[in-house]
């Protein structure tokens, strides 16, 4: 009884000791399971996340304001307390483009961002504040730098900061990378747009708006405000055929070109010009509460294009102008008849001597 007592007794803490090692292993296991899961988990967010963004970025590409709110995005996404987007400008430098930080600062040139590299992310963790120097900002302990690089060109950066130590991980930089991607890949999208949209509306020799755009345009302020009174007034080059026949297209070309340019920085902020066909070019003047100062403005217009010489290829020449005034509401309804008593106006201006400015009022 005693032997099968301790038989029995021995088999039992044989299986006991199988059971809690099966029982150890099993629980590691599920841990490992659990840990796995979780990071999936963290990874499929990340994913989710980039993917969202993507397609907001994507529907949002001729929106002035994407970067600000790719921005908000990173700090509701990320929980993160400071978030700012740099980005290259035509002169080279780094600009603010969108932050939440409070303080107005350059954090580029902090002494913390000197191991910062236009080609890889950086991570800096310190126990001690990194901005003891601004008062209004929470102390912060933690930040990611990554740059957007476009083609291998650097064209700005994404800092993020927040007041807990170390507490950006691998899954954040994966995640930040990938919105300076997305960022980087918006620029050039949001560069293509605008230069499409700008061909559309513009004249690709001159620079200066089509007679199609200057309509709508025009058009769309008197649908807003059907009251205000506006010019408008129509130039044409005098003798500008004889100017290409004489000299030759191209010396015609720089003609347009400087005429072009003179007008443009000849008129307000609130005006406009536009190429309407051939030589001929309407402006729009805000502006007409005074005739007396309208006729006195493109007047001065007319002397400043008489008294500019144009020079190319050894040839310089002085060029002058024939204008035509007009006024909305005074000489029509709608924007097409005031343009063509402008016309008209011009015609006569040519009709009787050109170089001078004939007005309708």
């Amino acid at each position: 009884m005693d032997t099968n007592y301790k038989m029995l007794y021995e088999k039992y803490e044989k299986l006991k000791n199988e059971f809690s090692t099966y029982q150890n292993f099993a629980e590691t296991q599920i841990q490992r399971m659990n840990g796995k899961n979780t990071e999936l988990e963290k990874k499929l967010d990340i994913l989710t996340n980039v993917i969202e963004v993507s397609k907001y970025i994507n529907s949002n590409i001729s929106d002035d304001n994407l970067v600000p709110m790719i921005n908000d995005m990173i700090i509701g996404i990320l929980g993160v307390t400071y978030s700012t987007i740099y980005l290259v400008e035509d002169d080279e430098k780094l600009i603010v483009k969108a932050s939440n930080v409070m303080d107005n600062y350059d954090i580029i040139v902090n002494p913390v961002f000197s191991t910062f590299s236009d080609n890889r992310p950086i991570v800096i963790n310190s126990k001690e504040p990194l901005f003891k120097e601004f008062k209004n900002k929470l102390k912060v302990h933690s930040i990611i730098g990554v740059p957007i690089t476009l083609r291998d060109n650097f064209r700005g950066y994404i800092i993020v900061e927040h007041t807990l130590y170390d507490f950006f991980s691998h899954g954040h930089i994966k995640f930040i990378s990938s919105i300076a991607n997305q960022i980087a890949i918006a620029i050039e999208n949001s560069f293509l747009y605008k230069k499409v949209k700008e061909s559309s509306i513009k004249d690709p020799f001159l620079g200066i708006y089509n007679r199609k755009h200057f309509f709508d345009m025009i058009e769309g302020k008197v649908a807003k405000d059907s009251r205000r009174s506006f010019a408008i007034v129509m130039l044409d080059i005098d003798h500008f055929k004889s100017f290409n026949d004489s000299y030759g297209h191209q010396f015609g070309d720089e003609v347009l070109i400087q005429t072009a340019k003179i007008l443009e920085q000849s008129i307000g902020e609130k005006d406009e010009v536009a190429r309407y066909g051939g030589e001929e070019i309407v402006l729009y003047l805000n502006d007409a509460q005074s005739k007396e100062k309208v006729f006195k403005t493109v007047d001065g217009i007319r002397a400043s294009l008489s008294n500019n010489s144009v020079r190319h290829g050894g040839i310089e020449k002085r060029v002058t102008a024939s204008f035509g005034i007009s006024y909305y509401p005074q000489n029509g309804e709608t924007v097409e008849k005031v343009v063509s008593v402008a016309d008209a106006m011009l015609y006569e201006a040519k009709n009787s001597g050109r170089n001078k400015v004939v007005s309708s009022l």
